[in-house]
């Protein structure tokens, strides 16, 4: 019987912490909304306390999620391999790595470059990449100096068509919910080429395939999956992140109910960091650069607009005041011109005026694309907006 208790222990225990973390929560604010002391709740989250019944449904039932919801994807995930590790027992002596330079489906590739499903390339350009190979994605933008690294996988099944092109099916995939941009790499140790400038010119090969080791590939996914702070890394949990990448770059905003404790962990990682790479990593208002203090602020909230939720045009990238702030209704972005608007209790908190005061009428910064749709700004106005 003890033995048994302490399996409870530690199944139960160490999954509410994966799901707390998951759910970006602390241990205060789940004591605060919920029936429990805060030793208990370590205590639980530790193994050193058993969970009660009643004490595990009303954890559940504040996270919004099933109990079978719960023990798939955390407590039976918990004796899971861990989805890396499955990663390199599929590489041998033979396995090859690559960076893959994509800008996804557009019709100057005739749409053969899906991200995460197949990828295309001219066998007489190159022709060293087999099935089974490895490789981290890049998405260069344009003319400028900017790129980043959004995600890994591996070759699948390939077929040639009669024009010389190979065609891939990408299986094993990561969607990374960190980007890593030029400055995450500024001094990564690079072992396939010496880079000597300061600038990235003519590092990675011009035509879109750049062969690298096996120490680059992992330490670019060492430093992604790290920065991506996830508690545990399951083959269901990277492909429900790739799904999530796929339906926000493919317009489907909305998700359903019963996957929508999974989902919404995930959905709102993957929109978060392309809400953030589309206003340029910098604070709408401020232009804060610091990444850590940028937050996908919902104009409409989650719970209010379910086939909005992960539509990127619903969402600002804003620093952690200005997202209270705009989440609170003390300010808004005027629906016809974008400017800053002020609610007039925000007046009673001297300091906070000061703080907010100077941006008073000022337009929001705009983004690359997906710009706040006019009705999303109208709601918050009227519904949130405490003016």
């Amino acid at each position: 019987m003890a033995e048994e208790k302490q399996i409870i222990q530690a199944q139960f225990g160490v999954a509410l912490k994966y799901l707390r973390e998951a759910r970006h929560r602390t241990r205060q604010e789940v004591v605060d909304h919920n029936d429990i002391s805060l030793n208990a709740l370590a205590s639980i989250e530790n193994g050193a306390a058993l969970v009660k019944l009643n004490t595990l449904t009303m954890l559940l039932n504040y996270y919004d999620i099933s109990l079978e919801d719960f023990a798939a994807q955390y407590v039976d995930a918990d004796g899971a391999p861990d989805f890396v590790t499955t990663m390199q027992q599929l590489i041998n002596d033979d396995t090859r790595f690559f960076i893959l330079d994509t800008k996804g489906a557009t019709s100057s590739n005739n749409y053969s470059d899906q991200d995460f499903s197949q990828y295309h390339w001219n066998a007489h350009r190159f022709n060293k990449m087999r099935t089974g190979d490895w490789f981290v994605y890049r998405r260069p933008q344009g003319n400028t100096k900017f790129w980043y690294f959004f995600g890994a996988g591996q070759i699948g099944p390939m077929t040639r068509d009669t024009q010389g092109n190979q065609h891939a099916q990408i299986i094993n995939s990561i969607a990374f919910t960190y980007y890593l941009t030029p400055d995450d790499l500024r001094t990564f140790p690079w072992m396939f080429r010496t880079r000597t400038g300061k600038d990235w010119q003519r590092f990675f090969n011009q035509y879109g395939m750049t062969e690298i080791t096996r120490a680059d590939f992992n330490g670019l996914l060492t430093i992604a999956l790290d920065r991506m702070d996830l508690p545990l890394l399951t083959r269901a949990f990277a492909e429900d992140d790739v799904h999530a990448y796929r339906d926000i770059h493919n317009g489907h905003f909305g998700i359903t109910e019963k996957i929508e404790p999974h989902k919404q962990r995930i959905g709102q990682r993957q929109l978060a960091e392309a809400v953030r790479l589309n206003y340029g990593y910098q604070c709408a208002v401020t232009g804060i650069r610091t990444r850590p203090l940028l937050v996908a602020s919902h104009i409409i909230p989650w719970a209010d607009s379910p086939q909005n939720r992960l539509d990127p045009s619903n969402v600002i990238c804003l620093s952690p005041l200005w997202d209270k702030a705009f989440d609170q209704g003390l300010i808004t972005f005027d629906a016809a011109d974008q400017t800053i608007r002020l609610a007039p209790q925000v007046q009673t908190d001297n300091r906070l005026y000061h703080e907010l005061a100077p941006f008073k009428g000022k337009k929001m910064h705009d983004p690359v694309r997906d710009k706040p749709k006019r009705e999303f700004l109208e709601y918050h106005n009227r519904k949130i907006f405490k003016g």
